[in-house]
């Protein structure tokens, strides 16, 4: 184009330029490091751009001085402007795209290019003078490229300039890629005079004046100033609060009791407050910038960096929100347990991530001493069950051996019983009559032992049942006083009992038993004076009290009496005073019904055992019927199976003595003969429970049975005292007798079942 340039035009034209390209690339990275208001600082930033390029095209155009007189249209003057602002704004907002694709950039640069070009040869066209532009084809092409190139080099520069010189150095290959795209594009147009034609330069609104560049340029600066001014204030702003956040940040973190370490997302330590300093043993000085992965023991510490490139690959979370236990590695290389929560925040588009972490060495001492406890503990446990289960299984060995030496006894004893019985007849008034007394005496002693030595297999068989009910305490108590009186007297002793009309629930029979013995141990173990029996009420509760002036018992021996065969005053084990078991027998049976037994003892003053039972309202007692006279017995056909033969005899004996028919046999095979031979039906059998080759009496009573074809009355008779052998019989229906059994009770027994 005809005519020279202006020399300070051009160069004002090229510092509007290179400032507008530093305002754009400053606004930009603004906007890049902004977490609001990201897409208002990136307008500031296209306006700044469109504002510098424009600027320094128009005031380009401006230091042109030519021959021939020139104007501006305004509108197209305005269009130019609205170009450069707007292909510049696209261009940004394009590649600020939060995930750009693989063409944005050249796609972005080319657009924003041929925008620019556009706005330039706009501008051009809105000149007005008396001639007319011609353009050279080769250096358009020159100036689109050069817009290209140079659009393409400020998008790629106005995401990647994070520091000064960085934005200084792009901002002058942006300012020089302009005025060179600008300054070729002028070259390539040249003027054709319109020949002698007046030119209407005064249609419509125009721009033409000598200060019109200057004015355009200082109002770009200006614009562009205010621009770098308000980026700079708000930078200025946001590190004031990020310094008070640091502060406060700074304070909070390190006076934290727990380690706190921050790192990036490639691992890389930003932070290591006072806790982690000490947990560890590094300073913040020797940490900062470091990788995370020093403070973590192998084989952990050198996949790390593979768990954050797997984090940032996919997402996802193994640890970060969640929490674990992990072990830390101080600097001497010592290893020790820790928790670590992390947490995941961001700053701009960079990553972070917070770890807090807590020794937990001595929680773990803890816990391993409580699970050692725990342990011991359960070994402990186990031994108890273990020595409880020895002493149950003592206490079931005890008890069997009991039945069996009880079985074993009781068939010689029952033998004597039933000879002696037949002596005392054959003896009537013979000088030897006393000595058979007195050994039918000393049989009924061992007998009473022996019977004591069942009651207690009875109670650990469980086959004592309590037939609870209500009725009065004063009938029995009165009966067992008026019963027990004489034998005090014999010793030498008042008996006194204090009547009562109290009400009670418990079983009769057993509770009767219960102080039958509280009563016989009294009149033991009493020397002189008196044995007390009364009954007093205690709230809702009635306290039997049997108390005498005896011997006393110590203090320490209170538990001790109630145990099995103890006798504190019975050293020589006198067996008139009796076997040791019954307190055994009391505390047995007042548990089993729910009844408590104490002891109140001064050695010396003597003894008061108290039995503590309910209290219910009395009912009316009805009067007693008289009794009926009984029947006498009538005879019949007896069965009698006994592999003892001695046994077997002496009870034959017996009962032909006493008018019955005896089939005696030692075997059910042997009894099934005879009872064949004879083609007679029993009245009564009458079996030993223990029979030869391993067979019982119940065996030989069903045997029986299917002879008679009917089920016909049996009594088994046994020694054996094992508490399964009781059960047995019981369940069976038939009449259990514990040998050794008394003639006049076994004929009872018989009269009654017969």
């Amino acid at each position: 184009m005809p005519g020279h340039y202006d020399p300070l035009l051009v160069a004002l034209s090229f510092v509007v330029a290179v400032f507008g390209g530093y305002v754009a690339l400053d606004l930009t990275a603004q906007a890049r490091t902004a977490e609001r208001r990201r897409s208002l600082w990136l307008a500031a930033a296209a306006l700044a751009l469109g504002v510098g390029i424009w600027s320094m095209h128009f005031i380009g155009m401006l230091a042109l001085r030519m021959d021939t007189p020139v104007s501006y249209d305004i509108g197209l003057t305005a269009l130019s402007f609205a170009l450069a602002v707007g292909v510049s704004g696209a261009g940004l907002f394009a590649v600020a795209r939060t995930v750009p694709r693989r063409f944005t950039l050249p796609v972005a640069g080319t657009l924003t290019g041929l925008g620019i070009v556009s706005m330039h040869y706009v501008g051009m066209a809105g000149m007005q003078m008396a001639a007319r532009l011609a353009y050279h084809g080769g250096l358009v092409a020159a100036s689109v490229a050069i817009a290209v190139a140079a659009s393409t080099a400020a998008l790629w520069l106005a995401f990647r300039a994070t520091r000064l010189w960085h934005r200084l150095g792009g901002a002058l290959v942006m300012g020089l890629a302009v005025v060179s795209m600008h300054y070729v594009g002028m070259a390539a147009a040249h003027v054709e005079p319109h020949g002698h034609a007046a030119v209407d330069t005064g249609a419509g609104l125009a721009l033409s004046t000598p200060l019109l560049a200057e004015i355009t340029g200082a109002g770009a600066l200006l614009l562009l100033s205010l621009a770098l001014a308000s980026s700079l204030v708000d930078r200025w702003l946001a590190a004031e609060k990020s310094a008070e956040q640091e502060a406060r940040y700074r304070a909070i973190v390190d006076t934290a009791v727990d380690p706190i370490v921050v790192v990036d997302e490639m691992g890389i330590i930003q932070s290591f407050n006072r806790a982690a300093e000490t947990t560890f043993g590094y300073t913040a000085a020797e940490m900062v910038g470091v990788n995370v992965k020093i403070l973590m023991p192998d084989p952990h510490g050198p996949l790390h960096d593979g768990y954050l490139a797997r984090y940032r690959q996919t997402g996802e979370r193994r640890i970060i929100g969640i929490g674990r236990e992990v072990e830390g590695r101080r600097k001497d290389g010592s290893t020790f347990p820790l928790d670590l929560s992390v947490a995941e925040w961001r700053a701009g588009r960079r990553r972070f991530f917070t770890g807090i972490m807590r020794d937990i060495t001595r929680r773990k001492v803890a816990e391993d001493a409580l699970r050692t406890a725990k342990e011991e503990a359960e070994l402990a446990r186990e031994e108890a069950l273990r020595a409880k289960d020895r002493a149950e299984r003592a206490d079931q060995a005890k008890t069997k051996f009991l039945a069996a030496a009880s079985h074993d006894l009781r068939q010689p004893l029952q033998s004597l019983f039933f000879f002696a019985h037949a002596l005392s007849d054959k003896l009537q008034g013979h000088p030897t009559a006393d000595l058979l007394a007195s050994m039918t005496e000393s049989l009924d002693g061992l007998k009473t032992l022996l019977d004591s030595l069942l009651d207690v297999s009875k109670l650990d068989a469980g086959v004592v049942r309590p037939s609870v009910t209500e009725f009065a305490l004063g009938p029995l108590l009165d009966r067992l006083a008026n019963e027990y009186a004489p034998r005090a007297a014999d010793a030498g002793l008042r008996l006194r009992f204090v009547p009562t009309r109290a009400w009670t629930r418990s079983d009769p029979a057993l509770l009767e038993r219960i102080v039958r013995n509280l009563i016989e141990n009294a009149i033991r173990y009493t020397e002189r004076g008196s044995i007390l029996l009364g009954c007093r009420r205690a709230g809702g509760t009635l306290r039997i009290e049997v108390a005498d002036t005896g011997i006393g018992i110590p203090e320490s021996k209170h538990e001790e009496v109630f145990q099995e065969f103890t006798q504190l005053a019975n050293p020589e084990r006198d067996r008139r005073k009796g076997l040791g078991l019954g307190l055994a027998i009391v505390k047995r049976l007042a548990a089993l019904l729910g009844h408590t037994v104490t002891l109140r003892s001064r050695p010396g003053v003597g003894s008061a055992f108290v039995l503590t039972v309910p209290a219910v309202h009395p009912r009316a007692m009805p009067r007693p019927a008289r009794k009926a006279p009984t029947r006498a017995a009538g005879k019949g056909l007896v069965v009698v199976v006994d592999d003892d033969a001695i046994i077997l005899l002496s009870m034959r004996a017996m009962l032909e003595e006493w008018g019955y028919d005896v089939v005696a046999a030692m075997s059910a095979d042997q009894a099934v003969d005879s009872l064949l031979s004879l083609g007679q039906q029993p009245n009564l059998i009458v079996a030993d429970y223990r029979l030869r080759e391993g067979r019982t009496g119940l065996q030989a009573i069903r045997d029986i049975y299917g002879v008679c074809g009917v089920r016909v009355p049996a009594v088994v008779l046994t020694g054996d005292t094992d508490p399964e052998r009781i059960a047995e019989v019981q369940q069976s229906g038939h009449t259990l007798v514990h040998k050794p059994i008394s003639p006049t009770m076994l004929r009872d027994i018989i009269t009654a079942a017969a």
